[in-house]
């Protein structure tokens, strides 16, 4: 029960910044402050847990964006990351929750 819960709030957060990041696109204000939570060196405890929060919440879809904004084009970029929510939303909607649900049950 826990587990759905937490891969769902995990879900949710991607697909959330994954929104945000395609309003605002990349480089924004929105991609510099994801990009804080990330230390490329941690020495102290709170930076490794900015670290940890920062894979689990933000990584999939700040790192996507910046691939697909890096190889093409303003629109195609826009296009093919939408595209790629809405399938991402419903192969986990459809397919990854229904056997978690019965895997927990």
């Amino acid at each position: 029960m826990y587990l759905f819960m937490f891969l769902s709030a995990v879900v949710g957060m991607q697909l959330m910044n994954a929104g945000v990041l395609l309003i605002f696109g990349y480089p924004s204000i929105y991609s510099k402050y994801l990009e804080g939570f990330h230390t490329k060196n941690p020495e102290k405890w709170y930076d490794v847990m900015f670290n940890v929060i920062f894979w689990i919440f933000i990584s999939v879809a700040y790192y996507s964006y910046r691939k697909v904004s890096s190889k093409y084009g303003f629109i195609k970029t826009k296009i093919y990351y939408g595209l790629g929510m809405i399938g991402s939303f419903l192969f986990i909607t459809a397919i990854i929750f229904p056997i978690l649900e019965r895997i927990i049950t």
